[in-house]
C-alpha cells in the first residue's frame, strides 16, 4: 500500500468565491466522467493519489497556484460533483466538523446499496492507521485537520489529507491510495522533492526506520522500572565538576513511565499494535524510539520526504484573474466530448482542433492584455 507522496503549500485562510466554486464542481465533475469513461474509475483513483496529477488538476479548473485550499476546495468541489453523479465514485470525508460526517454519510452509502458494509468498513478503519502514520509516525511538525476519502463500489480507495503548520503558515498534503499490499509503513512513494526540507524530523513509517521500530517493540517488553533504573544509573559528569565538585550534568529526557507501564501491560506483539493501542501519540513513540535507540543502537530516520509542486494559475490574479467566459467555453466543450463518448462518437479529432483554437484565442488575449 504505497503512499505516493506528499505536497509543500503556504496556509491561506478563507473561501472560494462562489461563483468559481459552482465552475469548479461543473468542470471537475466533467473531467472526473471523462476519465472514468474512457479508462475506469481505478484510474481516476491513481490519478488522485499523484500529488502532481492532482495539483494540476486543481490549476486546471481555477484555483490558486500554491495555496493550501488547493485540497479542500478541489476535493469539496469534486464531492459535490461525483456524489450528485451515476458513477462508481464517492467522496467522504473534508476539513474540520465535516470529518464528523464519515459515519453518517457512510450509512447512507450501505443503505442506498454502493458498497457493502463490510468492506466500507474496513477502509474506514484504514483511513483511521493512515491518519496515525502521518500524525504520529511521521512527526514533520504538521497536524492534520482534512481527511477525504475517494471510495469505490468494489471497495479500491484513495485517501488524501493535509496537515497544518499553524506557527510557519504552511501545509502539506498526503496521498495515499489502495494496492495489494496492508502495510501502512515501511513507505513505496512515487518520488520525493522539495524546495524547502524540513530540519526537525522523525519519521517511524519509513523502511529506514524499520530496526528501531522492531526495537521500540522489544523494548515494550521489558518492565518499565528495570528501564528507569538503567537510565538514572550512576548520573554523568563532565571532566571539570570530576576534578571539582562532581555536579552531575542534567541529561534528563521526560518520559512518561505510566504510559510505559500501560503499554508493557498491553503487550504488543508487532509495531502496528503498538501505534494503534489507545493514547500512543506523538511524544510517547518519540521517547520509546528514543530509548530504543540508546539501548539497541538502531536509530530511526531523520530525512523529511516531503514531495512538492508548484505550478501558475488561479482566483488569486496569476498569472491573470479567472477568464469566466473563457471558463465556460471548456465546459461546454468537454461536455461534448463526454457526450460523444458515452454515445460511441468517433470525431474527437475536430474537437481537440477546436479546443486548440480555443486555447491560442485565450493565450492571444491575455498578451494583448499585458
Amino acid at each position: 500500500m504505497p503512499k505516493s507522496g506528499s505536497a509543500f503549500l503556504p496556509l491561506h485562510y478563507g473561501h472560494p468565491p462562489v461563483r468559481l466554486f459552482r465552475k469548479m464542481v461543473e468542470l471537475g465533475g466533467i473531467l472526473s466522467n471523462l476519465i472514468i469513461e474512457k479508462y475506469g474509475v481505478e484510474v481516476l483513483l491513481e490519478k488522485l493519489a499523484d500529488p502532481f496529477w492532482f495539483h494540476s488538476l486543481s490549476l486546471a479548473i481555477g484555483f490558486d497556484w500554491n495555496s493550501s485550499g488547493t485540497t479542500t476546495t478541489t476535493l469539496a468541489a469534486l464531492q459535490e460533483a461525483m456524489n450528485s453523479h451515476d458513477v462508481d465514485l464517492r467522496i467522504l470525508g473534508g476539513k474540520g466538523a465535516r470529518m464528523g460526517t464519515v459515519g453518517q454519510r457512510s450509512e447512507q452509502l450501505v443503505k442506498d446499496g454502493f458498497i457493502s458494509e463490510s468492506l466500507l468498513g474496513n477502509i474506514r478503519s484504514t483511513a483511521k492507521s493512515i491518519a496515525r502514520v502521518d500524525q504520529n509516525l511521521l512527526q514533520d511538525g504538521f497536524d492534520l485537520y482534512m481527511q477525504f476519502i475517494c471510495v469505490t463500489g468494489k471497495g479500491r480507495w484513495t485517501v488524501v489529507q493535509q496537515g497544518m503548520n499553524s506557527n510557519e503558515r504552511l501545509a502539506r498534503r498526503y496521498h495515499w491510495i489502495d494496492h495489494k499490499s496492508s502495510v501502512l509503513i515501511n513507505d513505496n512513494r512515487a518520488g520525493l522533492s522539495a524546495e524547502r526540507i524540513e530540519e526537525s524530523v522523525l519519521d517511524l513509517s519509513t523502511m529506514r526506520s524499520e530496526r528501531n521500530r522492531n526495537d521500540m517493540v522489544e523494548l515494550m517488553k521489558e518492565k518499565p522500572e528495570r528501564l528507569r533504573d538503567r537510565f538514572n544509573y550512576g548520573g554523568q559528569t563532565d571532566l571539570e565538576s570530576f576534578a571539582l565538585e562532581k555536579k552531575p550534568l542534567n541529561l534528563s529526557m521526560k518520559v512518561d513511565w505510566k504510559k510505559l507501564r500501560e503499554i508493557y501491560e498491553y503487550n504488543p506483539v508487532d509495531f502496528s499494535e503498538l501505534m494503534n493501542q489507545r493514547g500512543v501519540g506523538k511524544s510517547t513513540l518519540r521517547a520509546i524510539s528514543y530509548l530504543a535507540e540508546i539501548v539497541y543502537g538502531d536509530e530511526p530516520s531523520f530525512v523529511d520526504p516531503v514531495k512538492y509542486s508548484f505550478a501558475l494559475g488561479g482566483k488569486d490574479g496569476i498569472p491573470r484573474p479567472v477568464d469566466y467566459a473563457d471558463y465556460q467555453k471548456c465546459i461546454d466543450f468537454y461536455n461534448e466530448v463526454l457526450g460523444n463518448l458515452k454515445g460511441g462518437d468517433k470525431r474527437l479529432d475536430r474537437m481537440a482542433m477546436n479546443l486548440s483554437r480555443l486555447s491560442l484565442e485565450a493565450t492571444h488575449r491575455s498578451e494583448t492584455n499585458r
